[in-house]
């Protein structure tokens, strides 16, 4: 009996990638990068606030606690979506929501748990920030120019939410190759009542599933009985529209049908 990466390594080594193609990001999932994927985008494409709160400069909160809180002025609210429209000076906060861009001025976040409005314009600060606090930065994730993917990843749903952040709409990658199986014998029926000598054709259904799992295309093309002429037209068929064929069956020495000899006549045929 021969190993299994002995066998795995002797079939990869006579087995190319398929030509590649480009695809929709969203068809990309479960193939494998054709090339390398470098961003053209800063993501976050500009500062932003990682926190509901107050954007202020954490000079302003020296000292600032529950027991002694900062009181600063608030200048307005900028939503997620929005464009600030202020610049915060000294003594000044915003009221910032999650995502927003960093306005003019500030330098630091403070969560909104952490402070406490004293009527409209004034909020006490209950907390000593530091520079850079609760702030992402431009390109903090991901920079212009940088490797994200290499070639050769095989993309799951976390890629294409990375592709999707970087402006990647269309992705080089090998195809799924489309494998097609046959059962052979005079012995197999689809499905239903057996009659004497008769079994119902459970291999199929497995390397169909199998198939399926490891990221394969199957093909499934029935039952072919055993007869030389119907076995070499069903093969011929077969790889006039697969890229593989695999067969079960008809692998005994015997009078009736060889079909390894069918196999060895026939590149891509397991």
């Amino acid at each position: 009996m021969i190993d299994l990466d002995t066998v795995r390594a002797a079939i990869l080594a006579t087995v190319a990638p398929l030509p590649p193609v480009d695809v929709a990001r969203a068809d990309a999932l479960g193939l494998v990068l054709a090339g390398d994927v470098v961003s053209r985008d800063a993501v976050p494409p500009f500062a932003n606030t990682a926190m509901d709160g107050y954007a202020l400069r954490a000079a302003d909160t020296a000292g600032a606690s529950e027991a002694a809180p900062v009181r600063l002025r608030v200048i307005g609210t900028l939503a997620a979506g929005a464009a600030p429209s202020v610049t915060v000076d000294d003594g000044e906060a915003l009221r910032i929501m999650t995502g927003a861009p960093m306005p003019d001025g500030a330098d630091a976040v403070v969560m909104v748990e952490l402070t406490e409005r004293d009527g409209d314009d004034v909020v006490l600060v209950q907390h000593e920030a530091i520079l850079g606090e609760h702030v992402r930065e431009a390109g903090g994730d991901v920079q212009v120019g940088e490797l994200v993917f290499a070639a050769g990843t095989l993309l799951g749903a976390a890629h294409l939410g990375v592709l999707a952040s970087i402006g990647v709409d269309r992705v080089p990658v090998h195809p799924r190759p489309r494998v097609g199986i046959i059962s052979t014998g005079d012995e197999l029926v689809e499905s239903g009542a057996v009659g004497p000598g008769q079994i119902r054709d459970s291999n199929r259904p497995m390397l169909v599933g199998l198939l399926t799992r490891a990221g394969f295309t199957p093909v499934d093309l029935g039952i072919v009985r055993d007869d030389e002429a119907a076995v070499t037209a069903a093969i011929g068929a077969a790889l006039e529209r697969c890229d593989a064929l695999l067969t079960s069956g008809g692998v005994r020495v015997g009078r009736r049908l060889r079909l390894r000899e069918q196999r060895a006549r026939a590149p891509g045929v397991g």
